[in-house]
C-alpha cells in the first residue's frame, strides 16, 4: 500500500478497536439502544462534514439522490442486520457471517469483471482458515438467525464494493461519498430507531410483582424502557452523565472510523479492507490472551484461538505481500520459489 493507504488502514484498526471497547462501556452502563446509538454516529458526522464543507474543505459531490440513497441503505442495512444477527444467534455464528463476507465478495466482484488470481485466493484462504480457528468454537443455528446472518453478509459485502466503485464511477473523493450519504443513513436510523426503541409496540409480561409506575401502559403488561426515558434518568444522576459521555466518545470514534474506512477502501479494494478487518479480530484476541486470560478459559480452546491467531497473521502478511509485488510489477514469493 501506499504511504496514505497505509496510514488510514492503521487509523481504521486503531479506531475501531478503541469503539469496541467503548460501546463495550457505554453498553455495560446501561445504554443498551443499538440502532439509536447509530443514530447519533450518523447525525454527528453530518453535522461534522457540514462544517468541513463551510470551511472550504471539499466541495459537493455531483451524485443522483438515487445512489446516495442505495449506499446510504446498503451501509445502514449492513450494520443493522449485523447486530440482528449476533442477537439471534450464537458468537460462532455471527463469526462465521463475518468470514463469509470474503467469499461473498469475490463473488459480486465477477459481477464487475473483477477477477482475483489463484495465489490471493490461496492468501485468503489462508487467512480464513486461522480466523476460522481463533473464533468459531460454538454454532447454533436458528432459521430466524439464518436469515438474518444471510442478509447482513450480502448487504455487507454490497456496501463496501459500492464504497470504491462510486467513488471511481462518480470521480469523487471517500470524503465527498461519505458526506452524500450520511444524510440519508441519519434518516434510515432516526425512523428505525423510533420504532424500535423510543416508543413501545410490544408490551411484556412482568415476570415479578414489582410497581412499575410509569412503565405501567397497559393492564398486566409492561414496556421495556425507552430511549426518552432512559435519556431522563440519566440526565438526573452522575452515573447516567457519564453514560451520555460515554455515547458522545463514541460519536468521535465512529467518525475516525467511517472516515478510514472510506479512505481505505477507495485507495485500495473491498478485500483489503476485509483483511484489514479480520487483523483487527487478531490484534483483538492477542490483547485479550495478554490482559484477559483467566482460569475459566478452557486450555485446548486457549491453544486453538493461539494457532488460529498465527494461521491468520501469515495469510495477512502473506496477501499484503502478494498485493504490493504485484502493484510494483515485482515478482512475489511464489514466482521466486516456482
Amino acid at each position: 500500500m501506499s504511504g496514505t493507504a497505509a496510514a488510514f488502514a492503521v487509523g481504521n484498526v486503531v479506531s475501531s478497536v478503541t469503539l469496541v471497547l467503548v460501546n463495550k462501556l457505554a453498553f455495560s452502563a446501561g445504554f443498551k439502544f443499538p440502532i439509536t446509538l447509530s443514530f447519533c454516529h450518523f447525525i454527528f458526522t453530518v453535522v461534522f462534514y457540514r462544517l468541513l464543507r463551510c470551511a472550504g474543505f471539499y466541495e459537493d459531490a455531483a451524485m443522483p439522490q438515487l445512489e446516495k440513497f442505495k449506499v446510504a441503505l446498503a451501509g445502514f442495512a449492513s450494520i443493522g442486520f449485523m447486530n440482528l444477527s449476533l442477537n439471534s444467534n450464537s458468537v460462532g455464528f455471527y463469526q462465521i457471517t463475518k468470514l463469509t463476507i470474503i467469499p461473498v465478495t469475490l463473488a459480486i466482484n465477477l459481477l464487475y469483471g473483477v477477477h482475483t488470481n489463484g495465489k490471493i485466493k490461496l492468501a485468503l484462504f489462508i487467512l480464513l482458515a486461522g480466523v476460522g480457528v481463533a473464533t468459531v468454537t460454538d454454532v447454533e443455528l436458528r432459521p430466524l438467525g439464518l436469515v438474518y446472518g444471510a442478509l447482513a453478509v450480502l448487504t455487507t459485502a454490497v456496501f463496501q464494493i459500492w464504497q470504491g466503485t462510486k467513488q471511481k464511477e462518480f470521480e469523487i473523493s471517500g470524503t465527498q461519498l461519505q458526506a452524500a450519504v450520511a444524510p440519508w443513513q441519519t434518516v434510515q436510523a432516526l425512523v428505525a430507531a423510533a420504532l424500535t426503541e423510543g416508543v413501545c409496540l410490544k408490551p411484556e409480561s412482568p415476570t415479578h410483582a414489582f410497581d412499575y409506575g410509569a412503565y405501567r401502559l397497559f393492564e398486566d403488561k409492561v414496556c421495556p424502557k425507552t430511549v426518552p426515558v432512559f435519556v431522563r434518568e440519566a440526565a438526573a444522576s452522575d452515573d447516567g452523565v457519564r453514560t451520555l459521555g460515554l455515547v458522545l466518545a463514541t460519536c468521535f470514534l465512529a467518525l475516525a472510523v467511517n472516515f478510514c474506512s472510506f479512505g481505505l477502501i477507495g485507495r485500495t479494494s473491498p478485500i483489503t479492507f476485509q483483511v484489514v478487518g479480520h487483523l483487527k479480530t487478531c490484534l483483538v484476541l492477542v490483547g485479550g490472551y495478554v490482559l484477559f486470560t483467566g482460569k475459566h478459559i478452557h486450555k485446548r480452546q486457549l491453544q486453538n484461538n493461539i494457532v488460529g491467531v498465527s494461521v491468520a497473521m501469515v495469510g495477512c502478511v502473506l496477501y499484503g505481500h502478494l498485493k504490493h509485488a504485484a502493484s510494483q510489477s515485482q515478482d512475489d514469493c511464489f514466482d521466486c520459489i516456482c
